[in-house]
Formats: structure tokens, sequence, C-alpha cells
């Protein structure tokens, strides 16, 4: 029988809403930081999990992930790992444009019958294919609890597939994963399981 692994997702804080002026011309993507909202809330998760070990911690490359992966690990003392492959979804030309430039394709993607890509961009597959790679990593080492800092729709994209779940489900998940959130993917004789999803009630006490 193959080690137990336990994978936290974890989504970063609250940060500030997108706009031009947090546009990466070298990411290609929105980089916002996060909120003073934000920072409490990694503060609470840090505060939360500062007694559970983790072999390793993996963020996104993004400002508000690696700002979240820094202050939980003020605790934890843990070794982080920075990629681009735990990135939120490429919204392409969404990022600086309004939907409705592309009427047909938002008609297409609201009925979430198909896995769509964003104009220019990713669909949940991309997502998944990249995340993927790292996580074909992750379970190829003897790590026994991993911590990934990354996004709302990259959590639900992973989910999905881990659990081999069409990539237009995830919309279906309920609300988005709440930011610092906690989800629990365990991995075990080369199976996935979801333990827990969106679990945040404790940032409210």
């Amino acid at each position: 029988m193959e080690a137990i692994m336990e994978i936290y997702l974890i989504r970063h804080g609250e940060c500030c809403n997108s706009a031009d002026e947090y546009f990466s011309t070298e990411k290609q993507t929105m980089d916002p930081h996060l909120t003073s909202k934000g920072i409490e809330q990694a503060k609470k998760l840090a505060e939360r999990i500062k007694n559970i070990h983790f072999d390793i911690i993996y963020t996104s490359d993004l400002i508000r992930a690696e700002q979240t992966a820094n202050i939980i690990n003020s605790n934890l003392n843990s070794n982080i790992i920075i990629t681009k492959n735990f990135r939120e979804i490429d919204m392409g030309e969404l990022f600086l444009k309004e939907w409705n430039t592309f009427p047909e394709i938002h008609s297409k993607w609201l009925l979430h019958e198909e896995d769509i890509s964003y104009p220019g961009g990713e669909n949940g597959n991309d997502v998944w294919q990249r995340c993927k790679r790292e996580l074909d990593i992750i379970i190829s080492s003897n790590y026994k609890r991993v911590a990934i800092i990354c996004h709302g729709g990259t959590i639900r994209s992973i989910i999905c597939g881990v659990l081999n779940i069409p990539q237009q489900k995830r919309f279906y998940f309920g609300l988005p994963p709440t930011n610092c959130s906690i989800n629990i993917i365990v991995y075990e004789d080369r199976h996935y399981y979801l333990h827990v999803f969106n679990d945040y009630e404790y940032l409210y006490k």
C-alpha cells in the first residue's frame, strides 16, 4: 500500500479588485496585492494551521498568493516553491475587455455545458493540465502533507481533475472557494479523495 498524502488547497486572502493598474505585462495577467482584510484573513489562517506540519508549501507566483504563503509560513518555517503552474485561470482578453465584446462566446459560456475557453485565454482543462504537471511531481515525492496556495478557479479545476469530473461542472460546486478557505484532497493507492471543501468558518470566529 502506498503512503497517504494530504494536499491542502488554500485560496489566497482577499485582494484588490481587478483594474488596469494591476495588469502585469510581464505575467500577462491581473496581479493585484492583498487588501488589509486579506492580510488579516491570512493571519487568521496562519494561526489556525500553526501546529500542522507541512513538508513543503507550493504557491502560485501571483502576488496575492505569494503574500498569503509568506504570512502563513511565518509560523510554519517550511520551504516555499513558487510556480506559475498554480496561477489562476488565464481569462485572456477579458482581463482588459468586457464580456459584451464577445456575445456569442459569452452565451455558450453561461450555459456551462462545455468547457469553454475564455477569449484568448484558458479553459478549465488547460488549468488542470498545468496543475497536474506539478501534482505528478508532488505525489512522486515522499511528502506526507503539502500546502498549495493558489486561486478559487484553480482549486475548482484541480478538484474536477483529480475526481475525473468534466471541467464545466466546476461551476456547480456552490460558491467559489472563499478567501483563505481550506480544501483538502488525499492521495492514497493511486487515487485522489476529496475530504474537505471550502472550510472557512474559522475566519469569522
